[in-house]
């Protein structure tokens, strides 16, 4: 046996995956190398979402498994706790944040228009905002290589291939296939006791009777000016501090979509709602642009639009941990924490 686990896929899944499973049987992790969702990401941590600002699944549980998560990785830096900003699009949904405000008074507060310009000056909320004070940000893709090192130290093994699929005979182990690219090293094949699938918008091809739907998804990296102090911020598009100078914006909501690339439309597009949201951002250079498919899954096929985890009818030992869509920084942590139990139960 090669392997009690093989993961499939190394972004936020696959790695919150592998930290949470190696230190207690053998895992193998296979990494393309592809970007993917986890790449293009700005890593908003929301826990009031949506249009009316409503309570995320499990959001006190699901914070405090990524601060854990950030903790075991030895990174706390990544995880940047400090608040966002939401602010309202029009009277109406200025009187939901209010309500709401109301409603959780230990984790929001409602700021009117005159003391949203005094706190936040850079960012326009002609109709007040919502200040989030368990939001933040995590800079995703240092995250999760940070995780993957962890796991390696906890003796995973991270594998620079693609599952190609896999055969699965009744008292066998699994047998699976695997693709190395232009230059193949390694065996071409591993035996392991189970399979989670962390392979992202690939988990279509090798699930493909699973209710998933693809959106696509771009940011920008965009040269801020001196001077400009922005929060994490939530409105039509979001703009995240990551770096002296820089923020990121997003996202584009793409249902259909003809390349998986940065188009130049699309990051235009992003650039000038983010000068609409923050003035200070019109004319901003553009350092980069990233795009990515996201797996959803539709309300008729699962209330709350939770992600899909466990294993396939037909392939018992084949687990899927997929369909995360926006959520995942306020799901893949949480939802690794319970793996070990699920699988042994």
């Amino acid at each position: 046996m090669d392997a009690d686990l093989v993961i499939a896929g190394a972004g936020l899944a696959g790695a919150c995956a592998a930290l949470a499973l190696s230190g207690t049987r053998r895992v193998v992790v296979l990494d393309d190398g592809a970007p993917g969702a986890s790449h293009a990401a700005a890593g908003l941590v929301n826990p009031f979402m949506g249009r009316k600002a409503k309570r995320a699944w499990r959001a006190d549980a699901a914070l405090g498994a990524l601060a854990e998560t950030v903790r075991e990785a030895d990174r706390p830096d990544l995880f940047h706790p400090a608040g966002l900003l939401r602010p309202a699009r029009d009277a109406a949904q200025a009187d939901v944040f209010r309500r709401r405000a109301g409603e959780h008074p230990e984790a929001l507060d409602w700021l009117a228009p005159p003391e949203s310009a005094r706190r936040f000056s850079e960012v326009r909320a002609p109709h007040g905002a919502l200040w989030v004070r368990e939001g933040g940000h995590v800079e995703i893709p240092r995250l999760v290589r940070a995780l993957l090192a962890e796991a390696r130290r906890r003796g995973a093994d991270v594998v620079r291939a693609r599952l190609a699929g896999w055969t699965d005979e009744p008292g066998a182990p699994l047998a699976l296939s695997l693709s190395r690219g232009k230059n193949p090293q390694g065996p071409e094949t591993i035996r392991t006791r189970r399979l989670l699938l962390c392979t992202g918008d690939g988990t279509r091809d090798l699930a493909p009777d699973l209710p998933f739907h693809r959106i696509k998804g771009q940011t920008v990296r965009l040269a801020v000016g001196a001077g400009v102090m922005l929060p994490p911020v939530a409105g039509p598009v979001y703009a995240v501090p990551v770096a002296s100078g820089e923020a990121v914006v997003g996202a584009t909501f793409e249902h259909r979509f003809a390349t998986l690339a940065p188009t130049p439309e699309a990051s235009e597009t992003l650039r000038h709602r983010a000068a609409a949201l923050v003035p200070a951002l019109e004319g901003a250079e553009i350092l980069e642009a990233r795009a990515g498919v996201r797996l959803g899954v539709p309300e008729r096929a699962r209330p709350g639009r939770l992600p899909v985890v466990g294993p396939l009818a037909a392939s018992p030992d084949v687990w899927v941990f997929a369909g995360l869509g926006a959520k995942g920084l306020l799901t893949a942590p949480l939802i690794a924490r319970h793996l070990a139990a699920w699988m042994d139960a």
